[in-house]
């Protein structure tokens, strides 16, 4: 990785060192030198202000110095949890949100079926037993191989597995992502939970980063793979809303491949990357879509800076690569399959549809992937009435409700619960210090 040094060689200068150990702190922690020093670096942007940045911070740091075993050291500074403004009207909109995209799922579900929906005493007396223990497993296994993934990245970057830290980092990451437009809600969360545990600013970020960069390339290439290989195989055909499915997937699908394609760039076209981008930030100066040119630059720079460092600490560790890798992509091609579970578990015939099923989910998911509603709430009910209209038969809307409780309601009250019960135990605490 030569190139990765020289892509902001034309006026780009060193970092501060802010978030890396001294000489005497580094000898005094001991261990690899190798995994520890790309930690700070990668977590070194997320602890820096908006404000000015020297020009090298976004240039490629070697790894060299390290952090103690356990991720501990001092973070570039402290760290406060993620603060919301006006709280309650985002939890009103968020009830609202659900609310409306439930009544919207069965009111196109009953126009599709002509008002023919099972109702709820029908639907659990055709409830298949296997069937509702596969889909139980399935969302079990889920959650199962996300808290893996953090355990492979705890070990690679702290040196210890923290299988604890990495279940509740897991959960809560996934229910702040469900609470927050866009899914912003979740890493600063995630970050801010493994400080309050004894990790760095800088090694937490770097677990989060890990965690998002290789869960959005499993995302895109399990999506990219289905839904091309989809299209010659007419998943689409004698679907209701077949052209809506067709064109808002394949623009959520550019979207969400965007992050990736330019890394993927930067790494292996540094310098041509760099001017490009520049000149795309220029044109959205001069239209006035970009309101600071230096500080849209530092900030993509930035953003490639921080995942090639992370990326250089699990890639030392091709065991834990290996399986990080294949962790990612299990859980989303489980999450991609639970409709057809669900399907399966409410007896709808679905002889030969597990392909074509995992394909519609796919269409429909990153067909709403830009809307910026928490957990794409009322869009996403809607678009998956249209998607599984053929397969789903007259359980078809309890099939979309029962997707949707298995892969975002159900983080949101694990999350209620988390929520509940350190509050619980923070008032006891404070009880007993009192006394």
């Amino acid at each position: 990785m030569n190139q990765d040094k020289d892509f902001l060689d034309d006026g780009a200068a060193a970092p501060d060192g802010a978030g890396q150990l001294n000489a005497p702190d580094a000898a005094a922690a001991g261990g690899s030198s190798s995994e520890t020093s790309a930690a700070e670096n990668c977590g070194a942007a997320g602890a820096q202000t908006e404000g000015e940045i020297s020009a090298e911070e976004a240039r490629i740091p070697s790894p060299e110095g390290v952090l103690s075993a356990d991720g501990s050291g001092e973070p570039m500074r402290p760290l406060e949890p993620p603060k919301r403004k006006r709280r309650w009207i985002w939890n009103l909109l968020l009830i609202a949100v659900i609310g409306l995209g439930i009544y919207s799922m069965f009111g196109i579900s009953g126009e599709i079926n002509d008002g023919g929906g099972l109702s709820i005493s029908e639907l659990f007396a055709q409830l298949n037993g296997v069937g509702a223990a596969v889909l139980i497993a399935v969302i079990l296994s889920i959650m199962a191989v996300d808290c893996l993934k953090f355990c492979v990245v705890n070990k690679a970057v702290l040196g210890k597995v923290r299988p604890v830290v990495a279940v509740k980092t897991s959960f809560l990451g996934k229910f702040y992502d469900g609470v927050t437009p866009f899914a912003s809600g979740g890493q600063p969360m995630q970050i801010y939970y493994m400080t309050t545990k004894g990790v760095s600013g800088a090694a937490s970020s770097a677990v989060v980063l890990i965690r998002y960069f290789g869960s959005i390339f499993a995302f895109t290439m399990i999506g990219a793979a289905f839904m091309i290989a989809g299209m010659p195989m007419g998943v689409l055909d004698g679907v209701s809303g077949r052209t809506l499915l067709m064109v808002a997937g394949w623009i959520g699908l550019a979207v969400n491949m965007i992050l990736p394609l330019f890394i993927l760039f930067f790494v292996s076209f540094p310098r041509l990357a760099r001017r490009l981008t520049g000149w795309f930030i220029f044109i959205g100066w001069k239209l006035r879509i970009v309101r600071s040119k230096e500080r849209t630059m530092r900030r993509a720079l930035r953003t490639v800076r921080d995942f090639i460092a992370c990326f250089r600490i699990i890639v030392r560790r091709p065991l834990l690569l290996v399986l990080f890798l294949a962790c990612c992509f299990a859980e989303n091609f489980l999450t991609f399959a639970v409709p057809y579970f669900v399907m399966n578990a409410f007896s709808c015939q679905l002889d030969g549809m597990f392909f074509t099923v995992m394909a519609l989910n796919v269409f429909a998911t990153f067909g709403v992937s830009f809307i910026p509603t928490p957990g794409n709430s009322g869009v996403i009910e809607g678009m998956g009435v249209l998607a599984f209209s053929a397969a789903a038969g007259t359980a078809l809307a309890w099939s979309v409700l029962f997707w949707r409780f298995s892969v975002y309601y159900i983080y949101i009250l694990i999350g209620i619960v988390i929520t509940v019960v350190d509050l619980f135990r923070k008032n006891i605490g404070a009880k007993k210090r009192v006394g």
